[in-house]
């Protein structure tokens, strides 16, 4: 009879609460299925095959003023005679030095020229035609001096072989071929120091690079994760139920966004590693707060039907909203209108949908099958039997609200000391120190920018449209000999014109990185000075800085100004959304506040780590002096959704202890005592996730990893377990505010229907500590 009692309410009940339920009762059926469509979706995607872009791919989505030039000039550079053959063509450089020889050694002019003549005779066959894999090769030895191909103190050369092809997809192979050819000639000569470098290359070993971080990093954090699930559940069965649920989830994710590479556009070769981020983290959190949920009311006495029914009607309505919480966050990098964070946002909203389909559905499926099984392999002492809130952590709650203005002013000046250095950011992009040092391009990278300082690799381009006119002509003449007055840019200096004649540009090499503030400055003098002084009086002439230093000056505009509009949409949605959850104005309100003091000492620790380069020793890098530009915006938008579950859990907790009758200190003791030990769990294993892509080679991934890995930490501690309680304790009755003029917003309970709850602490314990 209670068992269609339940069944009966649980046919009226919220929709997420009768899919957990009616998986239950349909448990085989629902296991089957799951597996079969989370791998079937991942073999779609296998079949197809992921379209990525890389490092130098533009997807011309962001419309950035350093790109406009080179796309002015690449429309009217196509042939204008449609028979003609198109051209597409690139650079592969060839840098050679050695430890102790020099440019005049014969041993080192015999390598050189031997390099070149091997270059020269190397063939590429394509549709049984043989030619030359190269249009032209450089030998710096051969007087060549104006293209300053030997560095200034002899020390190294540089041999540049021109590849060129029909389509940027032929040069691509072609390069690939080139690659074979320069690794093999290394093989005769390793007492000389020989690295090859090339944009299309550089992208493709970034790709190995990132696939075998990839790996490593599951190697390590899948144990780690194991065992602390081992801790926090005190059994085999319960600890390898959240992996299976992570790893579908991720099997999901994975084929849905190879599929979405296919319908709109290539991903960015990242994605893929932030996706393994999120989904290991948020597949493992639903299943602790689900299982952490059922085995509770299994020890109160409830049968299997009717504790599945009560953890998905709290446990699993909490992880319902923290995964449209999280996912809200998410799509506020869609407003950016950057291919790289729409496949981002799609991959990681993919990867927190597929996981909490899987807790409404699988997991109640699991439970239901293994019933008291879920208790299997019970581990000595962590397995023990113990009384919800009885822990470390409760007992802490507890002393935290005899105190609470002292707490809370201890934790706000520490969190504000910890986000100081966010006041001094420098915002960049990937150079050479942020490129992997074992990568054969950052090798080369490296020693190119040691032998030529006055630059090789960075340069500025600066485009004029209307050039057929002789007036554009003679200011762009004009401007090349001006702006090589100007400290910071050196020859050789070309003026090349696009075969519609319309657009010009003069190119200049500039010495150190792209995120250099002088380099940076020039950029700005030469667009707001002596651009204007030249060209200024001439009609129908348009002007443009691309080029390097250019792109990176405008990106960090870019994503600056995004700020405001994705903070806004994350903040004012998950405003609303707690605002209708909890029917409280102060609960949002605090909440966000909360989530932004996390955020801000995320971001301090790694403005200190990764900008100032405190602790880079003890991690093993060097720091790059700048945050990737686009890092903090997208790490706000995952720090505030993965924080907003913990805060979603805990809160649901205290507001049912309150909805059964205890007062609002009774409600928050109660509450975040019997949470801390799953909230503690669950960050432990996002704490170990995020810290592990600290040691990863790519650099865009390890500041990733810092920034949550501290958010989290902080997050679970700092915030959930002392400022959280204290200032509940200081508000009181007040926590549950709402004006009269918001009385028409709709009671929305996450809790479907609060059962009666056993205090964790007695009563004496609680009324102890809120009076």
């Amino acid at each position: 009879m209670q068992v269609e009692a339940s069944r009966a309410k649980a046919r009226k009940g919220p929709a997420t609460v009768r899919l957990a339920v009616w998986s239950s009762r349909h448990r085989w059926l629902v296991f089957g299925l799951w597996f079969a469509v989370t791998v079937g979706i991942f073999a779609s995607g296998l079949v197809l095959g992921t379209r990525t872009k890389g490092l130098n791919d533009s997807d011309g989505t962001v419309k950035l003023e350093a790109s406009k030039g080179g796309q002015a000039f690449n429309a009217d550079n196509q042939n204008p005679d449609k028979t003609a053959p198109k051209v597409s063509s690139d650079d592969l450089v060839v840098v050679v030095t050695h430890p102790a020889l020099k440019t005049n050694d014969p041993a080192f002019r015999d390598l050189v020229n031997s390099l070149a003549e091997n270059l020269k005779a190397q063939t590429y066959t394509q549709n049984s035609a043989t030619t030359p894999l190269y249009q032209n090769v450089l030998n710096p030895l051969e007087g060549l001096n104006g293209l300053q191909l030997v560095s200034q103190d002899t020390t190294a050369v540089r041999v540049v072989a021109h590849v060129q092809a029909a389509t940027s997809k032929e040069v691509h192979q072609k390069l690939i071929e080139a690659d074979k050819g320069v690794k093999a000639f290394k093989e005769g000569h390793k007492d000389f120091q020989i690295y090859n470098y090339n944009g299309y290359l550089l992208d493709d070993e970034f790709e190995v690079v990132l696939t075998r971080s990839l790996d490593g990093s599951l190697i390590l954090t899948i144990p780690l994760t194991f065992i602390i699930l081992l801790i926090a559940f005190g059994t085999v069965a319960a600890a390898v139920i959240p992996l299976i649920l992570a790893a579908t989830s991720l099997l999901a994710a994975f084929g849905l966004l190879a599929i979405y590479s296919h319908i709109f556009s290539p991903i960015d070769t990242s994605s893929e590693q932030v996706v393994v981020l999120i989904g290991l983290a948020v597949g493992i959190d639903y299943s602790l707060f689900m299982i952490t949920r059922y085995r509770s009311e299994r020890r109160r006495g409830r049968d299997k039907a009717q504790a599945i029914e009560v953890a998905s009607s709290t446990a699993g309505r909490a992880v319902f909203f923290s995964g449209l919480t999280v996912m809200i966050s998410l799509a506020g990098l869609y407003l950016i209108g950057d291919a790289t964070f729409t496949s981002m946002a799609s991959g990681t909203i993919g990867v927190v949908l597929a996981a909490v389909i899987g807790s409404l559905t699988f997991l109640p499926a699991t439970m239901s099958i293994l019933g008291n099984g879920i208790n299997w392999g019970r581990i000595p002492y962590f397995g023990r039997e113990r009384e919800e809130g009885s822990g470390f952590w409760g007992h802490f709650v507890l002393r935290v609200m005899r105190r609470p203005i002292v707490s809370a002013t201890v934790v706000v000046v520490l969190l504000l000391a910890m986000g100081f250095p966010l006041l001094h950011i420098r915002l960049g992009q990937n150079s050479i120190n942020g490129l992997p040092a074992s990568m054969e391009g950052s090798k080369a990278l490296k020693v190119l920018t040691e032998k030529w300082p006055q630059g090789t690799t960075l340069q500025m381009n600066v485009y004029a449209t209307n050039a057929s006119q002789p007036e554009t002509k003679a200011a762009l003449e004009k401007f090349r000999t001006e702006a090589l007055q100007t400290k910071g840019l050196s020859n050789p200096s070309n003026i090349v014109y696009s075969r519609g004649g319309n657009v010009g540009y003069v190119s200049f090499y500039m010495g150190g990185t792209r995120n250099d503030e002088f380099n940076q400055g020039i950029v700005r003098k030469i667009r707001g000075e002596v651009l204007p002084s030249i060209f200024g009086k001439i009609n129908g002439v348009q002007t443009y800085v691309g080029g390097g230093a250019a792109y990176t000056l405008d990106a960090n505009k870019f994503y600056t100004d995004a700020v405001p509009l994705v903070f806004g949409f994350v903040l004012g949605l998950s405003f609303l959304l707690l605002l209708v959850a909890f029917h409280s104005l102060i609960i949002p309100i605090k909440a966000i506040l909360l989530n932004l003091l996390s955020s801000g000492a995320a971001y301090g620790a790694m403005v200190l780590v990764f900008q100032d380069g405190y602790f880079t020793e003890q991690i093993g890098f060097k720091p790059t002096g700048v945050i990737e530009n686009f890092t903090p915006i997208f790490m706000f938008a995952i720090m505030f959704g993965l924080s907003m579950d913990y805060h979603l859990f805990i809160l649901t907790r205290i507001k049912e202890a309150k909805d059964k009758g205890a007062s609002s200190n009774e409600a928050v003791a109660q509450g975040i005592s019997v949470t801390s030990g799953t909230v503690t769990s669950a960050a432990a294993i996002m704490v170990v996730v995020f810290s592990v892509f600290v040691t990863l080679e790519i650099m865009i991934v390890r500041q990733l990893g810092l920034g949550l890995a501290v958010a989290v930490f902080v997050d679970a501690t700092l915030i959930r377990c002392i400022l959280l309680p204290a200032t509940m304790r200081l508000l009181g009755d007040w926590n549950w505010w709402m004006p009269k003029f918001l009385d028409w917003i709709p009671h929305i309970t996450i809790e479907a229907e609060p059962e009666d709850v056993t205090p964790a602490p007695s009563q004496e314990q609680l009324v102890e500590a809120v009076n």
